[in-house]
């Protein structure tokens, strides 16, 4: 999966930003490039789990359809843990076609990305880049 270097600042703001609770969000995008990202509440308001409203996934996925975007990966940070799957991370995770960005501790808040099915994790590659080989290409 590829994003861009100011999507990957805008995940790591949001992870920053909630401290000590967990950030969560929706990013779309078409294909493996990621390319927009909607803040949701935690509606669990813990600094161990996080929940989207319903309310906020709609207004993410209203939002996406007017990019001409898909939800491609659900967002959240592990304020005290790892940048990788937890074991809730894993029994609750229902798309197995939407990968899972996860943003780790402070200080360093590494972001990485999974596809969680039926138990199974399998890392995913984040390519970051800075949106000129784009703009070289029109």
């Amino acid at each position: 999966m590829r994003l861009k270097a100011a999507l990957r600042r805008e995940l790591l703001q949001a992870a920053s930003k909630a401290m000590p609770l967990e950030a969560c969000g929706l990013v779309g995008g078409q294909g493996d490039e990621l390319l927009s990202f909607v803040e949701c509440r935690n509606a669990a308001q813990s600094a161990r789990r996080y929940s989207i409203s319903p309310e906020d996934v709609l207004s993410a996925l209203r939002q996406f359809e007017r990019q001409a975007v898909e939800l491609r990966a659900i967002f959240h940070s592990h304020p005290a843990g790892d940048a990788r799957p937890s074991a809730t991370d894993i029994r609750e995770a229902m798309y197995p076609d939407v990968a899972h960005l996860i943003v780790g501790r402070p200080p360093d808040l590494e972001l990485r990305a999974f596809w969680i099915e039926a138990g199974l994790v399998r890392e995913e590659r984040l390519e970051v880049t800075d949106g000129r080989h784009e703009r070289e290409m029109e």
